[in-house]
């Protein structure tokens, strides 16, 4: 086809679904179909490429399940996540960064006892005492009553839902603050882990060369009433692997100071909330 004969084609579809009602979403299917259009043409996309490309769409939907979204995980490796997250969450001064939900936020995590733990007492690793305070962003007022849902990986580097060893919601927890915006937990200190690597994901990595690592870090949504929720994950101070995160999440502004005090290791962090509607994200894995 020469330049006229591809012009008219997407011409010809961007007609064709020029009738839906939805202001927004006709703008979004408007650009999915110039874009891709005008992507295929700069690619020259030939017919075994083409073959290629859904054959890797069909196997992502053959790793897909309610353990696992390996469509979401992709978004994750090549950093459609994260843009999402910033584009739509950051500003400027803004003392705690915005993360992608990630593949493995499981729903309706039990609520605990303020100060018990997330973890098992079965569950082997280094335990650490992390304690703060929720807090309106703009004049420092104590947020009461906000939910902090926290999940994090095993020091195998697995989440509940990938190791049958693990109790079920095991590493995850969730848990109210006070009148004063505090709150207390205790977790496991944070391990580093590789994303899934057995599925196309995997081989994309591979293929870029590029380590599956994610450092070290735990994860957090935070919400309450008439605020945006927050969704952060919260990395160790000083860990190597953090500006090679394998989905681009880890910064500065999402690190926090563990320390050794006597035999215990402690953190304390602040979560600021912007007002805003208050969201729960979908989770990728049911309850």
């Amino acid at each position: 086809m020469n330049h006229e004969t591809d012009q008219a084609l997407t011409e010809k579809v961007l007609k064709a679904y020029d009738h839906i009602d939805d202001p927004r979403l006709k703008s979004i299917v408007s650009l999915l179909i110039k874009h891709l259009h005008t992507c295929i043409k700069e690619m020259k996309v030939t017919d075994q490429e083409w073959e290629f490309a859904w054959d890797f769409m069909r196997r992502m939907a053959e790793k897909t399940s309610p353990e696992r979204n390996e469509f979401l995980l992709l978004a994750d490796v090549i950093g459609v996540s994260q843009l999402i997250e910033s584009h739509n969450h950051e500003t400027p001064g803004q003392p705690v960064g915005y993360a992608l939900v990630g593949p493995f936020f499981r729903a309706n995590a039990p609520f605990r006892e303020r100060g018990s733990s997330i973890a098992s007492e079965e569950t082997p690793g280094e335990r650490v005492h992390i304690s703060g305070r929720v807090y309106d962003f703009e004049n420092n007022k104590p947020v009461e009553g906000a939910v902090l849902d926290t999940w994090q990986a095993a020091t195998n580097g697995l989440y509940e839902n990938q190791d049958e060893h693990q109790p079920d919601y095991n590493l995850r927890g969730r848990f109210k603050t006070d009148e004063n915006g505090t709150f207390e937990l205790i977790a496991l200190m944070p391990t580093a882990y590789p994303v899934p690597t057995d599925g196309p994901v995997g081989e994309l990595l591979r293929v870029a060369k590029r380590p599956p690592d994610r450092p070290a870090h735990i994860h957090f949504i935070v919400l309450a009433p008439c605020y945006e929720t927050l969704v952060t994950q919260i990395f160790v101070k000083g860990d190597p692997i953090i500006e090679d995160d394998a989905v681009f999440t880890a910064s500065q502004n999402m690190v926090g100071d563990f320390r050794q005090e006597g035999d215990h290791m402690l953190l304390k962090y602040g979560f600021p909330l912007k007002r805003g509607v208050s969201k729960m994200p979908k989770a990728p894995i049911p309850s």
